[in-house]
């Protein structure tokens, strides 16, 4: 008697404590997953758990009653798939470097506030953007270096729609009236449409820059210009 008097007691307490132990430990696994796997890693663990856990929703709603076999089978294709990531995330599977785990993947970049910036808002030329949106024309560029980042970053903004557009920077070759590209020193990604990037040169400081080079639209090369690297 004083048993179950205890059991009905504790059961209040004891049942809401398990249930959040258990999500606790369900929850701090799938965080483990997700941050000590790679990104791809991460992703392709978890769509696998995913469909898991539906194959086994799928298979018990399908049944009034499951054999021991079939709930063999329902537990493999729901836990399995977080074991075999828990197992990748804790170092018992595999080698995953320690660098490209998500949890020590640098963080989102953010962008300078003295960052210089080009701009294009047509396939002729490129242009300076000013303060109140408007775009100058320009085959020059007078870059200040970033005080905030020590390699060669800057900003640039395609601003025509639905055309691919990029900054390739080079050492300048030929003469001031007939520029021509030289040895490639850094080129940002190819921009398709309205859209920016904060660029970074990762192998190019500010103090590798020559003080004049070339610049050109890697896909429409009459684009193009000289820069300048001004001091302050």
């Amino acid at each position: 008697m004083t048993t179950n008097v205890r059991s009905r007691l504790l059961a209040p307490i004891l049942i809401p404590i398990a249930i959040v132990l258990v999500m606790g430990g369900f929850v701090g696994g799938v965080a483990a997953l997700l941050l000590y796997n790679t990104k791809t890693g991460a992703l392709a663990f978890a769509a696998v758990a995913a469909g898991g856990i539906l194959f086994a929703v799928s298979l018990a709603a399908g049944r009034d009653r499951l054999e021991a076999r079939a709930k063999v089978v329902l537990s493999l294709a729901a836990v399995l798939p977080f074991g075999l990531g828990l197992g990748v995330a804790t170092g018992a599977i595999g080698d995953v470097p320690d660098e490209e785990r998500m949890i020590n993947v640098q963080p989102l970049i953010t962008v300078p506030e003295d960052a210089p910036v080009l701009a294009a808002e047509n396939s002729l030329e490129y242009c300076l953007l000013a303060a109140d949106g408007s775009c100058t024309p320009t085959d020059s560029w007078e870059v200040v270096p970033s005080a905030e980042a020590e390699t060669l970053s800057f900003v640039f903004e395609n601003l025509e729609p639905q055309i691919p557009h990029n900054v390739v920077i080079t050492t300048l070759e030929g003469t001031a009236d007939a520029p021509q590209a030289g040895e490639v020193l850094a080129e940002s990604t190819l921009i398709s449409g309205v859209s920016n990037e904060y660029f970074v040169a990762e192998d190019v400081t500010w103090d590798d820059l020559p003080e004049q080079w070339y610049f050109f639209c890697r896909v429409h090369a009459n684009m193009n210009g000289i820069g300048t690297v001004v001091s302050g």
